[in-house]
């Protein structure tokens, strides 16, 4: 039994009955109207596979509104219901592409003929097209499978899109982002020119159908809800797009999407195509990945044994300076006793300058051990920042540095354990000022997303390449050799601060530009906005 969507449009109620109860016998599903332009307004409801229209109707007739309905879905099939005398009407109604005609009277049996043979003829037309959609496919697929560097695969995949599905632009959105957040990674167009990825982001509830819909979105007509974000630069206004979820192991990774700027739309082909692309690019894209991480993952354990004697070497210089500046003091407040007071001010800051190194190693230990709780209270956000960055003036000015805050107006409190957040704070705001220039600006700043909190330290130094983003945050690592380290500490900070934020459900990382400064960021989900 069949199962097609069938729409008849018929203005003598009697035959459009008949026509209903025949084809719904035959299994079809199958949906009547009265006229041309009750059959066009049934179309912009919901989809079918063949419409059967009698050509002669009043106002809108059978070849307009086959017309206009194929504007709307192109892979539709036309069978005409035409008079003996209106034979050249239904030839007409041949060449604008329909399948097939019954002339009236006609028998039931001539009608489901028709339309079987229609639909047959359409099946096997569906079929070659999808082989010959595939074909290429299995050149593609080998040389997928042997692309490494993520971006060349990446141009590789819109390339193809681009190319079988006659589009305009190609874009590709993953879900690799800083924030774990969806971002365009790639742009292209026709011609294969990069696009500026910023300026091609799919609208965010087309985006949101193609990650958890069911397949392909098809839109037809994007000009109404919109294809890309508004205001996005476009290479002309969308005619039709298709968006198509990247998954691997019934997990979505991001969105390949098409697009046409002219009065096309696409077909069966184009949208199957698309689907087996993305599903072997999901994969590849996903094995560029692994093979990235393997080669870094294998390039640092190379230099694990000069990292663990650095580490040594760190932490005896660490620990030995305060260590000798308090047996310098001493010693002189011993022989100046009317002036010891600067000096045992001197001891003080050293031993605390221990007291914290000791402490971050500790913290970090029983962090990962799973030794530490959270003991979270309402606290006031504006009252934490300020006493974080009160602490930390003295440091700044030193280098001749200024801290500015900014909290968006309507934040009150938080739900986090204060001494905690205190310490994340002080190691982003200590680091920001370690490594910015004499005359540099700290800005922190802190908003809400909802129920979550973000809060962000921005500096002006010299910046992290991309490489390095997750590295930093891995314990003791440093970005400069024990040899000529500008700056001290152990290269615990950012890997204890992590650990933190992440008790307390959040997530830390870093958005950084060499040459323009670093940007670090965390979310603290319990905020009480």
């Amino acid at each position: 039994m069949a199962d097609e969507r069938i729409l008849i449009a018929e203005d003598e109620a009697d035959v459009l009955d008949m026509c209903v109860r025949a084809l719904s016998r035959e299994g079809y599903r199958v949906v009547g109207a009265h006229s041309g332009v009750e059959a066009l307004a049934l179309v912009k409801q919901q989809t079918f596979d063949l419409l059967l229209t009698d050509i002669k109707m009043p106002g809108l007739s059978g070849l307009q509104a086959y017309r206009e309905i194929k504007q709307l879905i192109p892979d539709i099939i036309g069978v005409a219901i035409t008079g003996y005398g209106s034979v050249e009407t239904a030839i007409e109604a041949l060449k604008l592409g329909m399948e097939d005609f019954v002339l009236k009277p006609f028998s039931l049996d001539d009608l489901k003929a028709a339309v079987a043979k229609a639909l047959d003829r359409a099946r096997l037309e569906r079929e070659n097209t999808r082989l010959k959609a595939l074909i290429p496919l299995f050149e593609i697929s080998k040389s997928l499978v042997s692309v490494t560097d993520l971006d060349a695969l990446l141009r590789q995949v819109l390339e193809v899109a681009v190319r079988e599905t006659k589009s305009d632009l190609a874009v590709l959105m993953l879900n690799d982002t800083p924030s774990g957040e969806l971002g365009v990674r790639a742009a292209i167009d026709a011609d294969g020119d990069n696009l500026p990825p910023s300026a091609f982001a799919l609208a965010p509830e087309l985006a949101r159908s193609a990650l958890h819909g069911n397949g392909v979105q098809v839109v037809r007509n994007p000009l109404q809800g919109g294809f890309f974000v508004p205001g996005a630069e476009k290479k002309g206004p969308v005619t039709a797009g298709l968006a198509q979820p990247l998954i691997v192991r019934k997990e979505v990774s991001g969105v390949l999407a098409v697009a046409k700027v002219r009065d096309e739309s696409y077909y069966e082909g184009d949208i199957e195509f698309l689907s087996v692309l993305a599903s072997q690019a999901a994969t590849a894209i996903q094995n560029a990945r692994l093979f990235t991480q393997l080669r870094r993952t294998y390039e640092k354990l190379a230099s694990l044994d000069d990292l663990k004697s650095e580490f040594i070497s760190v932490v005896a210089h660490e620990l030995r300076t305060p260590l000798a500046e308090i047996s310098t003091y001493l010693a002189l407040s011993e022989q100046e006793t009317a002036i010891g007071g600067p000096f045992l001010a001197g001891i003080e800051r050293a031993a605390t300058r221990l007291t914290e190194l000791m402490d971050d190693i500790t913290d970090l230990k029983f962090l990962e051990a799973g030794q530490i709780e959270l003991h979270a209270t309402r606290l006031s956000l504006v009252r934490l920042l300020a006493d974080a960055v009160q602490q930390l003036v003295p440091l700044a000015t030193v280098q001749g540095q200024t801290i500015s805050m900014s909290v968006q107006e309507g934040l009150d409190e938080v739900l986090a354990d204060g001494p905690k957040l205190q310490v994340v704070l002080k190691n982003l705001i200590s680091n920001a000022i370690k490594f910015s220039p004499t005359g540099g600006v700290v800005h922190v700043a802190a908003w809400p997303t909802g129920k979550t909190l973000r809060i962000a330290v921005h500096d002006e130094g010299a910046g992290i390449p991309q490489e390095e983003w997750e590295w930093i945050f891995k314990p003791f690592y440093q970005r400069e050799s024990s040899l000529r380290r500008e700056h001290g500490g152990l290269g615990i900070g950012l890997a204890l601060s992590r650990s933190l934020v992440e008790l307390h459900g959040g997530h830390l990382w870093v958005e950084s530009q060499v040459g323009k400064g670093s940007t670090f960021t965390f979310t603290v989900p319990e905020c009480v906005c």
